[in-house]
This record gives structure tokens, C-alpha cells and sequence, in this order.
């Protein structure tokens, strides 16, 4: 019986030791750098080697169009596979004390940047949801009609995503849908001063993306369901190009 009690406590000082060196591991990938490397050698085996990079074009007009197109050029750069955007989010995220096991789901993270991001910063139960894919950790779907059930998930985040809606009420509905009662949403999007049709002469090809004005707008697309914010950022005054963003908890 000794023996057994024994060598159970030493498997157990084993797990824990290994969770540690996983858990400081890690950490590194909180870097931008080290991020873009792990995350272009995942983009190289799935994508290049075995071939698994596939795209999901929308059944119905609520994304905009062009938008599949438009994120495909940007999917094999390193600055998309680093995603340094995203540490906008979860930077505050990672302060506010949720448990690192809830499962989050990133919308449209584009690639396995921002679940990186969220493995760097201790957050484990980690997944994807996106028009393109080619990771294992991301699932081809639209964020208007996701094939999840209600309250999956803890923490949604919605980075830099939301503005690619031509329905964004219908958007965040479906977000609070999937999230639990209490769960929290992330919302990152990128103000800009100019026009849909002028950023659209500016990249040569038509994406009528309306940018997020405010704070109060993104909360307004989920109405009640807002709770308590945690976290906000607005255009400063005079600004001609920054990130709004938006961290809340939900009631439902």
C-alpha cells in the first residue's frame, strides 16, 4: 500500500513538474517574434505540407463581400501569423480574473496568431472560428451562424472581425448566444476616418467596410446582454486612425 501511495505521488510531482515547464514555456510565445515563428512553421506544415488551407465562402449576404479575398492575402504574411494586434485584447483580458480554463473561441482570428496570443498569457482551452482555416484549432464557419451550442463557451473574442458584418447585430447576438451566462466578449475594431469607397480606391478592389465610430456603438450591437465593462477604448479626439475596443461581461 506504501508503494502505491508512493509511486502515485510521484507521478503526481512529475505532472506538476511537466505543467510547469509548459506553463513558463509558454510564455515565450508572448513575444511577437517568437509567435510569428511557431506560428509560420504550424502555417508551413498544415498549409504547405499538408495541404489543409481551405476557405469558406458565405451562404448568405451577411458578411461583406470581398472578404474572403481581401484576408487571403494578408494569411501568409508574418505579421498576420505573429498577430501583434492581438495582444490589444488580450492583454486587458489576461488581468480580468476569469479561469484560464474556460473555453474561449476567437472569431476570425485569420490565423493561430491570437490563440498563441491566449496560450502565451495561460489560457489553454483555446479555439478558432473563421471563413479561412488551415490550423486543426480553427473551424471553418460564418460568425453569423456558428455550429456551437448555446453557452459553449466563457470568453468570446472578436477581434477586428465585427466591421466585415453587414448584419452586426445579428453578429453579436449569435456571440452572446454561444457565450455562457456571465461569460465575457472581447471586441477589438479599427476606426478610420476615411470612407468605405476611399479605402476601397486605396487597395484597388471593393470592400465596403464601414469602420466602428465608438465604444457605445459596438456596445449597441449587443443591447441588454451588456453587463459590466471591464475594459474600453475610444478614438481619442482628432484621431484619424485608431483601435476601438470593448471588454464586457454579458447577461442573458
Amino acid at each position: 500500500m506504501k508503494k502505491t501511495v508512493a509511486r502515485m505521488l510521484k507521478a503526481l510531482h512529475l505532472w506538476e513538474f511537466a505543467f510547469r515547464v509548459r506553463r513558463f514555456l509558454c510564455q515565450f510565445l508572448r513575444i511577437d517574434a517568437v509567435r510569428g515563428a511557431v506560428g509560420w512553421a504550424r502555417y508551413f506544415l498544415y498549409s504547405t505540407l499538408l495541404r489543409r488551407l481551405k476557405t469558406l465562402q458565405p451562404a448568405t449576404s451577411d458578411v461583406i463581400h470581398n472578404t474572403v479575398f481581401h484576408n487571403m492575402k494578408r494569411v501568409r504574411s508574418f505579421y498576420e501569423l505573429s498577430a501583434p494586434r492581438s495582444s490589444l485584447l488580450v492583454h486587458p483580458l489576461s488581468s480580468i480574473r476569469v479561469s484560464k480554463s474556460s473555453p474561449i473561441l476567437s472569431i476570425g482570428p485569420r490565423t493561430e496568431g491570437e490563440l498563441l496570443n491566449l496560450i502565451g498569457y495561460g489560457f489553454h482551452n483555446v479555439r478558432g472560428l473563421d471563413l479561412i482555416t488551415y490550423s486543426p484549432w480553427v473551424d471553418a464557419g460564418d460568425m453569423h451562424a456558428m455550429p456551437y451550442k448555446d453557452g459553449q463557451f466563457g470568453i468570446i473574442i472578436m477581434g477586428w472581425v465585427i466591421a466585415y458584418s453587414n448584419d452586426r447585430r445579428k453578429a453579436a447576438e449569435e456571440a452572446v448566444r454561444v457565450v455562457r451566462n456571465g461569460g465575457i466578449i472581447a471586441v477589438g475594431a479599427e476606426y478610420m476616418s476615411r470612407s468605405a469607397e476611399e479605402t476601397s480606391a486605396v487597395i484597388g478592389y471593393d470592400l465596403p467596410l464601414t469602420p466602428i465610430q465608438s465604444v457605445a456603438e459596438i456596445l449597441g450591437y449587443f443591447g441588454d446582454a451588456v453587463d459590466h465593462v471591464y475594459f474600453s477604448q475610444d478614438p481619442p479626439p482628432g484621431s484619424n486612425k485608431c483601435d476601438v475596443m470593448a471588454i464586457f461581461s454579458v447577461k442573458k
